[in-house]
């Protein structure tokens, strides 16, 4: 590794990568690189952020895809990869895989339910050559179980955990982003309910939820990781469950609607058309708010013989939604860049941040949350 703190940021320019590269920018002694397919646009945000960085800024041009590509990382001699080149459903490990080749520690923000949940398979390898490889440090699980870790103590069981995002219409969104959501439109996938494995099918299960800054949204069921995570590492819960709800009512009922050619075996992929939908999605993006939200939900038993219910929510003003699922990555790269954590392995994101650091980490920023308490 070398003798100052070198961190790459795969997508460094991109809609979190750039969110990551600028908080780092604060980081005195340390060099970041700003990654990416495209070097004039990796170029000219490195140059923007120099101007009040405390921290060295490059540009480089870095392709994962490519067949060089560890040949590539390597000659980069990295502290930390943080990737952030999604969408990682159906990506493998090959970016990790380089970062344990070239001894760098790794850090992603995938979505991916089984590129997350079968992360751990680097475990082995990773304890080897003596560095740290966290996947899903992003919203989910990092931030979802920061919320649970939090609260379990008023819990004897956790019986139930019920999340959903609703992000705000008028925060721009990746094409990366955008491939994801449309990855799983209308496939089925399992998740725990009620003690059992039900199949659910992606952006269907209509419901809706009020939100106490938000008021009334429709959601639809998304495949996360947090389905398969979170029932192996809380063995006594019975439901966990996970939904999206669009601020605009017609798409998500656009999105329930274009489930059914999938379902139904009549297209296999909605994510093939990611180009349009990305223009599309530019093109309606002043309507709506610029306020989003999050929720957890969490209910079970006591020591009392009680039944109790906790929901968290949180609430995100000014487009400052996308700086959410940054802050696991930021936090977890300065802990590495500064030798202020011993663990090594390969592990996804549970119980690697507090809800307390997440909340001092975005206290420049105009979110908030509140608990509402009561009994299921």
């Amino acid at each position: 590794m070398p003798s100052i703190p070198r961190v790459v940021v795969l997508g460094g320019a991109g809609h979190f990568g750039s969110r990551i590269c600028r908080s780092l920018a604060n980081e005195a002694g340390i060099e970041i690189l700003v990654a990416g397919r495209n070097l004039a646009r990796s170029q000219a945000y490195a140059e923007v952020l120099r101007g009040r960085a405390k921290a060295n800024l490059y540009a480089v041009q870095l392709d994962h895809s490519a067949a060089d590509f560890e040949e590539r990382l390597s000659s980069l001699d990295p502290t930390v990869v943080v990737n952030t080149a999604g969408p990682f459903q159906g990506q493998d490990y090959r970016v990790a895989r380089a970062c344990i080749a070239c001894t760098s520690h790794y850090l992603d923000l995938a979505d991916g339910r089984e590129f997350v949940a079968s992360f751990g398979q680097l475990d082995g390898l990773a304890r080897r050559q003596n560095v740290l490889l966290v996947s899903g440090a992003s919203t989910l699980p990092a931030v979802s179980s920061a919320v649970i870790e939090k609260f379990r103590s008023r819990f004897e069981t956790i019986r139930g955990i019920e999340i959903s995002i609703a992000p705000a219409n008028k925060t721009p969104r990746g094409a990366g982003t955008i491939a994801a959501v449309l990855s799983y439109c209308g496939k089925p996938f399992h998740w725990l309910r009620d003690g059992r494995w039900e199949t659910a099918y992606g952006w269907q299960d209509l419901k809706t939820h009020s939100y106490p800054s938000l008021g009334r949204r429709w959601l639809g069921a998304c495949d996360v990781p947090d389905l398969t995570l979170f029932p192996k590492h809380y063995p006594d819960v019975e439901t966990v469950t996970f939904h999206a709800a669009l601020e605009l009512a017609w798409q998500q009922f656009g999105l329930w609607a274009m489930a059914w050619p999938v379902r139904l075996d009549l297209m296999t992929d909605w994510s093939k058309h990611v180009k349009w939908f990305k223009r599309m999605s530019d093109r309606f993006e002043s309507m709506g708010t610029d306020t989003g939200g999050m929720h957890v939900r969490i209910w079970g038993d006591d020591s009392e013989q009680r039944s109790p219910s906790l929901t968290w929510y949180l609430t995100a003003h000014r487009n400052h939604g996308p700086e959410i699922p940054c802050v696991p990555a930021i936090l977890l790269t300065r802990r590495l860049i500064r030798g202020e954590t011993a663990r090594r392995g390969a592990h996804p994101c549970i119980e690697f941040i507090t809800l307390d650091e997440f909340d001092d980490a975005v206290s420049d920023f105009d979110i908030s949350w509140t608990v509402v308490e009561g009994e299921r």
